[in-house]
């Protein structure tokens, strides 16, 4: 009896302890925890990292905790934090140690084990019950775990693809641990590390090196200072669309000087056929340097956010094509469905009216610490395609990423509550707010939000709110555009405040002044919720522009002004824009 009320009373000394040392800088912060070097031990439960030690079967995953310094971590419990640990048994964390080529877990870095131990812990303490309603969870590294629940089989999942979990929600004291089966890698390699590892191509690594691309594919994050001296840090991320040497050896390609004179001969045939088809004489520029042309096509197989197969492949609609912008200035690529297709690998094509490459699926969709990697069974030349319909998703910019919780950035699916986010200070806007500003307190400048069930039908699930008052403006740059005649509509989100602008009984129903490049020849005027047919919430679309030119193939400035009064003076005025289409005029 002696012993439990020692126990008991040493229970509460530690969580006064906790209490008055509790911070929010670090939940992992070892050198912190008042359990370093302790073991502490609950009179009704354990912490996570003892609990595991009290069952049988996790005997190596306690080996690795101990190994990488994270067994006290895992077993703090200050105010207000807790964990999810995604816990291999001992059978997974042997199956892992022959997935990295290696016998024992000694033969890993401590960092390495460090950085595993990271990937498979959550921040705060999930039940089943809400677990099993998430699409995906961010850990402690800040990478986000998808979740995929078995339908088939009650308390099990994949996480990743490839984390198996065969039990749900064993309760410790400071969390929930789910078993699992099957580990996960954790994602300590960048692209760049991706295409090294993978041994399959020499010459786009040599193409990387020469233009500087292999250093900012290894860059994750990037800290800069503002003007205040206040620390930025920004996360990195990118999509490549991976050649490798053999696909390159079909196209006669085997070295990086082959790769540039390949370039300069595809420059001079299209300026051919473009001096042939205007019947100009038949003299060859060659002012264009191949260090350029390299440049050009290095850009061209990047993205400057990650996507999946999947995400390259969406329909826009009833479109087949999408066209998207690269990393080199002003150039695109398309992605192809056929809808009809029995084959997998067959079913999108890039660039399919020119020289056409698909994905090789067994080495796409290569998941790293800043995005993407995917391989291409074709060497993609840079190439202008003819139009094909554009959606700009207006917060599909990396700069909004960073400013946005991973689990609500475009989510999956509609959320249960909106989730709000300032982003004004993202670098892809430039905003002026109105000198009589604005008597909306539900909304800063500009926020990201999150959708509802009732507006399930808003694209990423998402969108931009602009509250900039009387005469405010924003200005953003638009993805890159095909050259040619364009119609422009624009969807918005409608709510039940936004009525008077519907009916136009204050102001004068959100009058926007829209321009492209400072053109006044390129300028409209257009009041969208005006044109919403029914005063229910929803997502609607109307034009803005019947009819835009852009002569050359470019990403444009595209910018507004508010010149409705009531921004300034009415509480409820908002702009709640999704997307604009950019849909090719018929010829």
């Amino acid at each position: 009896m002696k012993r439990i009320i020692l126990t008991f009373i040493r229970c509460h000394l530690l969580l006064a302890a906790v209490l008055l040392t509790a911070c929010d800088k670090d939940v992992i912060d070892i050198n912190s925890d008042p359990f370093k070097n302790e073991t502490y031990i609950n009179s009704l439960k354990s912490p996570i990292s003892t609990f595991l030690t009290e069952q049988e079967g996790y005997e190596e995953y306690v080996r690795a905790l101990r190994y990488a310094g994270m067994f006290d971590a895992l077993n703090q419990s200050s105010s207000g934090t807790s964990f999810t640990a995604f816990v291999p048994n001992n059978e997974a964390m042997t199956e892992f140690y022959h997935r990295r080529g290696v016998d024992s877990l000694p033969q890993l870095s401590s960092e390495y084990v460090r950085q595993f131990i990271l990937y498979h812990t959550v921040k705060d303490s999930i039940l089943p019950d809400a677990f099993v309603q998430k699409k995906s969870v961010q850990n402690l590294n800040g990478d986000v775990i998808t979740i995929e629940i078995d339908s088939l089989h009650a308390g099990q999942a994949l996480l990743n693809g490839e984390g198996h979990i065969v039990e749900m929600g064993l309760s410790a004291y400071n969390g929930k641990i789910y078993a699992l089966s099957r580990a996960m890698t954790p994602l300590v390699e960048t692209v760049y590390d991706r295409l090294v590892e993978g041994g399959r191509s020499s010459v786009m690594l040599q193409a990387l090196k020469a233009t500087g691309w292999d250093k900012r594919l290894a860059t994750v994050v990037d800290t800069t200072y503002d003007e205040k001296n206040s620390r930025i840090i920004t996360h990195r991320y990118f999509t490549v669309l991976n050649v490798s040497d053999a696909a390159f050896q079909r196209a006669g390609i085997g070295s990086l000087d082959q790769l540039k004179a390949q370039l300069r001969l595809k420059l001079n045939n299209k300026e051919q056929m473009r001096l042939k088809l205007n019947n100009k004489e038949q003299i060859i520029n060659n002012n264009v340097d191949e260090d350029s042309l390299l440049r050009e096509y290095v850009g061209y197989h990047i993205l400057q956010n990650q996507y999946t197969i999947g995400e390259l492949g969406a329909m826009n609609g009833s479109s087949t094509t999408r066209i998207w912008s690269s990393s080199a200035q002003n150039q695109v690529f398309t992605v192809s469905v056929d809808t009809l297709a029995v084959d997998e690998a067959h079913r999108l094509t890039l660039n399919a009216q020119d020289e056409a490459a698909r994905f090789v699926l067994d080495q796409s969709d290569v998941l790293s610490k800043n995005g993407y990697v995917h391989e291409l069974d074709g060497w993609l030349p840079v190439w202008e395609p003819e139009q094909a319909e554009v959606l700009w998703d207006l917060a599909d910019y990396t700069e909004i990423k960073n400013l946005v919780d991973a689990d609500d950035y475009q989510p999956q699916e509609p959320t249960s509550s909106e989730k709000r986010y300032r982003v004004a200070q993202a670098t892809c806007f430039e905003y002026e707010m109105g000198e009589a500003g604005s008597k909306n307190r539900s909304y800063s400048e500009i926020d990201y939000v999150t959708c509802k069930s009732n507006l399930k039908e808003a694209n990423n699930l998402d969108r931009l709110v602009f509250n900039v008052g009387y005469m405010g403006k924003v200005s953003m740059q638009t993805p890159t555009i095909v050259r040619g005649k364009y119609r422009l509509e624009l969807t918005i989100i409608y709510m039940t405040g936004n009525n008077f602008m519907r009916q136009q009984s204050d102001g004068n129903g959100g009058l926007l002044k829209m321009q492209f490049d400072d053109n006044d020849q390129q300028t409209v005027f257009t009041a969208p919720y005006t044109k919403v047919p029914s005063p229910l919430p929803g997502v609607y679309t109307s034009t803005i522009y019947d009819e835009i030119e852009f002569p050359e193939t470019a990403s444009h400035r595209f910018s507004f002004v508010v010149l409705d009064p009531a921004a300034s003076t009415n509480a409820n005025f908002s702009l709640q824009f999704d997307c604009i289409r950019f849909i090719p005029s018929e010829r």
